[in-house]
C-alpha cells in the first residue's frame, strides 16, 4: 500500500460516493487507474467499502467490556461463538488488566442488561473476571459499521446458540431478543419477516 492508495482510501472514508473521476483529479491519475487500484485493494482484503450509520441518530447504548480469560484458547472460542453477533462492533485481544476487549450495541437499557449478564461473553466458561462500561452513542466515530438487517435465522435461536423465545427476560419484556431471530421485537434492527399461515377453507 503506497501513498496514492492511502490518499484514495482517505477520500472514500470522507465520502464513499466520490466518483472515480473526482478521485482521479485529486490523485493526478485517470479514473481507470483509480479503478484498478481500488480493485486491487478490495481483492487483497486491505479495504472494504461499506455504509456507516449515524450513531447519534440510532440513539443506541454502547457497551464496552473487558474480559480476563484463563488462556487465549478460551478467548478464541468466545470470538468464534460471537463472530456473527449483530450487536458486536469490535472484538480484540489486548494486553494489560484484561486480555480481551469487546464493544457491543443495544437499543435500550433492558437489552443492555441482558448482554451484560444473561446472554453475555462474561458468562462464558473460562472467563475469570470482567468489567463493563456503557454509555450513549459515541461522539467519534460518527458513523458505525452496523448491519441493521441481518439474515433472519427462521427460529428463536440466536447466532451464539441461545434461545431467545424461552428466555425468562424476553418473556418478561425485559429484553427485545436477538435481531436475527424471528422473535426479535426491537426497533433498531429491521423487523423479522414472519410467514403468514394460510387459512384452510372450511368444507360445506
Amino acid at each position: 500500500m503506497d501513498d496514492k492508495d492511502k490518499k484514495l482510501i482517505s477520500i472514500l472514508q470522507k465520502n464513499g460516493r466520490t466518483s472515480l473521476s473526482e478521485i482521479g483529479k485529486d490523485l493526478g491519475m485517470s479514473h481507470v487507474a483509480v479503478s484498478k487500484r481500488l480493485d486491487k485493494l478490495v481483492q487483497a482484503e486491505l479495504v472494504k467499502i461499506t455504509a456507516g450509520v449515524n450513531a447519534e441518530y440510532l440513539d443506541a447504548k454502547v457497551l464496552f467490556m473487558g474480559l480476563e480469560t484463563e488462556d487465549m484458547e478460551v478467548a478464541e472460542r468466545i470470538q468464534k461463538k460471537y463472530v456473527d453477533c449483530p450487536r458486536l462492533l469490535m472484538f480484540a485481544p489486548v494486553t494489560g488488566r484484561y486480555n480481551v476487549f469487546a464493544v457491543m450495541v443495544a437499543e435500550d437499557t433492558w437489552s443492555l442488561e441482558s448482554i451484560i449478564g444473561t446472554c453475555s461473553m462474561r458468562t462464558e466458561p473460562g472467563v475469570r473476571r470482567s468489567e463493563s462500561w456503557f454509555g450513549n452513542a459515541p461522539v467519534s466515530p460518527k458513523y458505525l459499521q452496523l448491519d441493521l438487517a441481518p439474515g433472519i435465522s427462521g427460529s428463536s435461536i440466536s447466532p451464539c446458540g441461545r434461545d431467545c423465545g424461552s428466555c425468562k427476560r424476553y418473556k418478561a419484556d425485559k429484553c427485545v431478543g436477538c435481531p436475527p431471530t424471528e422473535v426479535y421485537k426491537g426497533h433498531l434492527w429491521a423487523a423479522p419477516n414472519k410467514t403468514k399461515k394460510k387459512r384452510r377453507k372450511s368444507k360445506g
